[in-house]
């Protein structure tokens, strides 16, 4: 049972990241924010991140990745389609549509990714407007002329 100062300091944590930009200067900076941002996250989370390509999307997945305490190399699965990880909290799935249009998304069946009961991180969230999907935490990276933007907002 959550007491008091637990859910509290579960709402700081969610207003920490709710609708805030943050800058890095680093990658390191970068996979550090992933990392903290990973402590507000839940099982069936769904996480769309957008930015042009080499942004710094999968950097800030590495951080997330990181933060749920998974070992070894997170890398793009934009040729993979869609990564799984495991943590002690649950399944994580990392989902990279740049190589899909919107209906070879719709043909793949990533309902059980989207509406399972892990958190889904979707590179490129664009391919699934289809899926009309109201709760959902956006993170958008832009390159600055000293590092990246990151825009982090949810969705209810």
């Amino acid at each position: 049972m959550k007491t008091g100062k637990n859910k509290k300091s579960s709402i700081a944590a969610l207003n920490t990241f709710n609708n805030k930009v943050f800058y890095t200067l680093t990658d390191a900076e970068t996979r550090k924010l992933g990392s903290d941002f990973a402590g507000v996250l839940k099982p069936k989370d769904i996480v769309f991140l957008n930015g042009d390509l080499g942004a710094g999307k999968t950097t800030f997945i590495q951080g997330i990745m990181s933060g749920f305490g998974v070992n070894g190399f997170v890398r793009s699965a934009s040729f993979m389609l869609v990564s799984e990880f495991e943590s002690q909290k649950c399944k994580l799935y990392h989902l990279d549509l740049y190589r899909l249009d919107e209906n070879n998304v719709f043909d793949l069946g990533i309902d059980e990714y989207l509406f399972g009961d892990g958190i889904s991180f979707i590179e490129w969230s664009d391919r699934i407007n289809h899926y009309n999907i109201k709760k959902r935490w956006e993170v958008k990276i832009d390159y600055t002329e000293n590092g990246r933007k990151i825009k982090i907002k949810r969705h209810l």
